[in-house]
């Protein structure tokens, strides 16, 4: 059992006869380490579904004398429950823990914030090995062997706790000097999720592959998504410097291509009647979500996807853009524009394909019966080479036939 009674030298009673007797206390948590983790069926200590996210584990202080040496490392009375029903923070071999014993069942916490500068691995300062572990290439004692550390863990690179700076213009102003803490999610490894809020306006980040040396969620991480109600997007995420050291502020991707002729931004202000893209797309400080990574996928298995927008929806990309569709694409509204009306001199008319077929099929009809008259009577008109126009207007009108397309339909008017 972790749970245990201990005594301390100094904490005694007077008992019969003046004998002075320790006074025994209850540790319900005592402080331990991890020695192996159940991740899967294929670890170590696998004995069904109910022992996945189990821990072995070896408590610092104990009610038994505790050799190393003689401990049967997947014995299952080493074996440690999460103590939480639905939310686990599977630790690694060497984590600090605590450890306790509630009705004859083992359990634990953890990993321990022993240092509280990162997320990604904090060291035992409890740990007193009993038994040297050496490396196999050296044949000399590993550091990590004798803290009892996995070998498979990645300590070179540590991630950076996550901060959270005053900003004056989404807190309190300059009247208070504080903001709100914030509840925090973070992975060992750069990912994170952040509920909190700045002067009562709540939001949540959720970050991943942020580099570890930031303190902050930013636009820089691998992947952001956002949801605020307060504030722009600029407001909430500072610039940041990319790999050629230049500072970038948040800004649509399609607009940042070199040299693309038909930035979003452009023709937005155009439609918007020429507002201010900085105020229009960037300073809009309301209820707004933000999805941001290196590709984004929507994809469903049965049913459809709907994207619908009060006002107007725009869509932008730096290189082409692809629509497919097994059966039909429908285009429905009230005017179908090819280009920028706000800029174009004149906006040339699309043409209705069957009724000029039968204009054009007219056309040849009446050329067809065309003739001349001499002195009275009618004489069948020629072309250039000389050739009967009837003879050259029947195969032309064998050509109209194919001028429509059996694919692609517009409304008429």
């Amino acid at each position: 059992m972790s749970s245990v009674f201990v005594t301390q030298p100094d904490r005694t009673i007077r008992g019969f006869g003046g004998k002075q007797y320790q006074v025994p206390f209850f540790l319900q948590f005592v402080p331990g380490y991890c020695s192996e983790v159940v991740h899967s069926k294929e670890s170590n200590g696998y004995k069904g579904d109910n022992t996945i996210n189990t821990i072995f584990a070896v408590p610092h202080i104990t009610d038994k004398i505790f050799k190393r040496r003689a401990l049967n490392q997947f014995s299952e009375e080493n074996r440690y429950f999460p103590l939480f029903r639905s939310m686990d923070d599977v630790p690694s071999k060497g984590d600090p823990v605590l450890l306790c014993t509630i009705g004859k069942i083992n359990y634990y916490l953890g990993p321990l914030n022993t240092m509280n500068n990162n997320p990604t691995w904090n060291d035992d300062p409890s740990y007193r090995p009993e038994l040297s572990i050496t490396s196999k290439d050296t044949g000399k004692v590993s550091k990590r062997g004798e803290r009892g550390e996995s070998f498979n863990f990645n300590k070179e690179v540590l991630y950076s706790r996550l901060q959270k700076r005053r900003k004056e213009e989404l807190d309190y102003g300059s009247i208070i000097n504080e903001t709100t803490g914030d509840t925090l999610m973070e992975g060992r490894h750069g990912n994170s999720i952040r509920i909190g809020s700045r002067s009562n306006n709540p939001y949540v980040f959720i970050s991943n592959e942020r580099n570890p040396e930031n303190t902050f969620e930013s636009m820089a991480d691998g992947t952001l998504i956002t949801i605020t109600s307060n504030g722009t997007l600029r407001q909430h995420f500072d610039s940041f410097t990319d790999e050629n050291d230049n500072i970038i502020q948040f800004e649509l991707s399609s607009d940042t291509v070199e040299n693309i002729t038909y930035p979003i931004g452009d023709i937005y202000s155009d439609l918007n009647g020429n507002v201010d893209v900085n105020e229009g797309i960037y300073g809009y400080s309301g209820n707004q979500l933000l999805l941001q990574s290196d590709r984004i996928t929507l994809n469903t298995r049965l049913e459809d996807i709907f994207i619908s927008s009060k006002r107007d929806i725009h869509i932008g990309a730096g290189r082409y853009m692809s629509i497919s569709s097994f059966d039909s694409l429908n285009l429905l509204s009230s005017n179908v524009n090819i280009g920028n009306p706000a800029r174009a001199v004149r906006m040339e008319s699309m043409v209705l394909g069957d009724t000029l077929l039968e204009i054009l099929n007219e056309l040849v009809e009446t050329l067809n019966g065309a003739a001349s008259l001499f002195y009275g009577s009618p004489l069948p008109l020629v072309d250039s080479t000389n050739k009967p126009l009837a003879t050259t207007m029947a195969s032309l009108k064998q050509k109209l036939d194919t001028i429509l397309s059996i694919h692609h339909k517009i409304e008429d008017n």
